[in-house]
Parts: structure tokens; C-alpha cells; sequence
């Protein structure tokens, strides 16, 4: 018991020994912070140094005209570009597209459109849904494994054709907006 205790002082000024020492200008500068002031005075504001003096009316009306500011906006006027909209180009990768899957697709969660069988099963075997980092990420490989129509590893029970709760509301109402 004694020896247990000893170890135990033991480690702990070994470990009280080896704290960090507070550097010399820190002990030196004292606790400027915790200085209070005499209820009724006033403090002075330590000295800033002036960053800009875009503040200063007398100092932007000599440095801006009216004419100045019309070449100004002459100038981002004629930069000014208006751009057609065009299509979204084609995603370099082979793995399918879960916005052009949620845009193609019309049909509500939940409803059952494509049967399924075994997928109890499939989800004890292959971990299911919890092998994903993200919706997304089960959506797109329940579509690149032949999703909808086959569900191979029980990513979507239901048959709605959404795997793993997947939601394609959010991409279909941004379009509509």
C-alpha cells in the first residue's frame, strides 16, 4: 500500500517537474490587464496606429470627385459582362450523376416502384447503408451497381428507388426555383 502511494508522489513531481516555464518578458510585463480604474475617472485608450482614413469625410471628398466616381462606374460598366446560361457540361467520371438521377426521376419517397426480395439478407451480409460516408455517396453506388432496378446489396428496401434514405426533393426544387 505504501509503495503504491510513493509511486504515486513520485510521478507526480516527476510530472510537476517538467511544466513549461513561463518565459521572462511575460513575468516582466506584470498583469496589465487586471488593472482597475476609480469609479468616476476615465481611462485613456492605449495609442492606435491609423490603418486607413477612408473614415475621414474631408479626406475621401479631396482624394474623390463626382467625376470620379462617374469614370468609375463608366469603367466597371464596360467590364461588365452578361453571360447566356448553357447547359452544365458532362462530368469526366463513369459513376452516375445523383442530381441528373434525382431530376430524371419524379416519383415521391416511399412509393414502391421496383421490387425487392431478400433484403434483410443483403443488408446483414453487406453492412448496408452504414458502409457510407454519405447519402450521396450510397445513392451513387446503388445507381452504379444497377439501381434502381436491382438493389445487390439492399440499399433500398423499400423500392422507391432512393437507397438509404436518400433525398431528391432539395435538387428538384432548385430547379423549379
Amino acid at each position: 500500500m505504501r509503495m503504491k502511494y510513493g509511486v504515486i508522489i513520485a510521478l507526480a513531481l516527476a510530472i510537476s517537474g517538467c511544466q513549461r516555464a513561463v518565459p521572462t518578458d511575460v513575468i516582466r510585463s506584470g498583469n496589465q490587464m487586471a488593472t482597475e480604474t476609480a469609479p468616476g475617472a476615465t481611462q485613456e485608450a492605449p495609442p492606435v496606429n491609423q490603418i486607413s482614413n477612408e473614415q475621414d469625410f474631408e479626406v475621401v471628398a479631396t482624394a474623390q470627385t463626382v467625376e470620379s466616381d462617374a469614370e468609375r462606374i463608366a469603367a466597371n460598366r464596360a467590364k461588365y459582362i452578361v453571360m447566356d446560361v448553357q447547359a452544365l457540361p458532362r462530368r469526366p467520371g463513369r459513376r452516375p450523376n445523383v442530381v441528373d438521377y434525382a431530376l430524371r426521376t419524379n416519383n415521391p419517397i416511399g412509393v414502391q416502384l421496383y421490387n425487392r426480395f431478400g433484403t434483410g439478407l443483403k443488408v446483414i451480409s453487406f453492412g448496408g447503408c452504414d458502409r457510407y460516408r454519405s447519402k450521396d455517396e450510397a445513392q451513387q453506388d446503388f445507381l452504379a451497381k444497377g439501381g434502381p432496378e436491382r438493389d445487390a446489396y439492399g440499399l433500398d428496401p423499400d423500392g422507391d428507388g432512393f437507397a438509404c434514405g436518400w433525398d431528391p426533393r432539395p435538387f428538384r426544387l432548385a430547379v423549379a426555383n
